[in-house]
């Protein structure tokens, strides 16, 4: 059986929908009271330069 270009990419789409479904139930739910205790200690991503960060590989 012989796959041709648009029954590629719809698998790889189904595939990667499937993929980001999972990561996302990986994700801890956070309320409004949690996200303003996080920001308070950690503040906000707009507080950060591009500078404060640096590349991770994963390792």
């Amino acid at each position: 059986m012989a796959l041709d270009e648009e029954d590629v990419r719809r698998i790889v789409r189904e595939e990667i929908k499937k993929f980001m479904m999972e990561a996302l139930e990986l994700l801890p739910y956070v309320d409004e009271e949690e996200q303003r205790e996080i920001e308070k200690i950690a503040g906000k991503p707009s507080d950060y330069e591009d500078g404060d960060f640096v590349e991770w590989d994963g390792e």
